[in-house]
């Protein structure tokens, strides 16, 4: 899915914001309110001014069931 939406993972599996709230199914500008509310989804790693998500971490939330 990542590579028909054009993104490459840095480093560590880091992705954008926008391509982890398309893999999650959430509309953008929602996931983004959720993580400025303090109410983020997924833990986010900051580089500058832009969220960063791990693969590992989406894998991780989708994978396992909910409590």
């Amino acid at each position: 899915m990542l590579a028909d939406m054009g993104v490459t993972p840095a480093l560590g599996g880091l992705i954008p914001e926008k391509a982890a709230a398309a893999l999650l199914g959430y509309s953008y500008s929602h996931f983004r309110q959720l993580a400025s509310q303090g109410r983020p989804v997924l833990p986010y790693i900051l580089r500058g001014n832009r969220r960063r998500y791990k693969i590992d971490d989406i894998v991780r939330f989708v994978s396992e069931p909910a409590e």
